[in-house]
């Protein structure tokens, strides 16, 4: 994998993030990202592999809060730079990163957060783009309630261009599907085995590289 140094994007990080630029950080920010999670609170592989390059890349450190664990222990006082690594707006979204984030600042850490990954325009246009190189015919998602996450969902096939389905309603003659789960996980694993496809996004090297910079040129 091609990897950049941070220095490189230093330079127009004032006019991208002009917010956040106005904090005394030296350097970049110390991030907590926010991910799903395995039981127990184990942080999936392919994804801690991932932050542990973006640290060393970025100079800076990058902790990890599964949201299936227990608060994570930081240096008191620590500045952050909070980003979800999310991909829907879920109660996860909606309810327990606000609740991180009160939480941290409550305890002293001056927090700024960044909106979940699933609403960053890069990010639909890779997908959309990685739906075409593949050659997919469906995205399958994880079941969702109606209301905001559902109606994301219905905007987020028109910007990609391919229709969704819940995973709870597919049947076995789905052909060429795309996951939407960053990580291997129960969903990936049965339509791997059943449908036509079932790679977690983060196997696919472009998605791994498309994260790998974006996370490295947040200031």
């Amino acid at each position: 994998m091609a990897q950049r140094s941070w220095s490189s994007s230093a330079q127009v990080a004032p006019q991208r993030w002009p917010l956040i630029q106005g904090q005394a950080v030296a350097g970049p920010w110390p991030l907590l990202v926010v991910v799903h999670g395995h039981g127990g609170g184990a942080v999936p592989a392919i994804v801690q592999a991932l932050l542990d390059e973006v640290a060393q890349a970025r100079g800076a450190p990058v902790w990890v809060q599964a949201l299936t664990a227990e608060p994570i222990e930081l240096p008191p006082g620590q500045p952050l730079l909070l980003m979800p690594l999310l991909l829907t707006p879920g109660s996860h979204v909606r309810v327990d990163v606000p609740a991180i984030r009160e939480r941290l600042r409550g305890s002293g850490h001056p927090v700024k957060s960044l909106p979940f990954l699933g609403a960053w325009k890069p990010w639909l246009e890779h997908l959309r783009q990685l739906g075409c190189d593949a050659e997919r015919q469906v995205v399958v998602h994880h079941p969702l309630r109606a209301g905001i996450a559902d109606r994301y969902l219905h905007v987020l096939s028109q910007v990609i261009g391919l229709p969704l389905r819940s995973a709870d309603t597919c049947d076995a003659e789905l052909d060429r599907v795309l996951p939407l789960a960053l990580a291997p996980n129960r969903m990936t694993a049965h339509l791997s085995a059943q449908q036509g496809g079932g790679l977690a996004l983060l196997e696919h090297p472009a998605t791994r590289q498309f994260l790998f910079e974006l996370l490295l040129d947040l200031p």
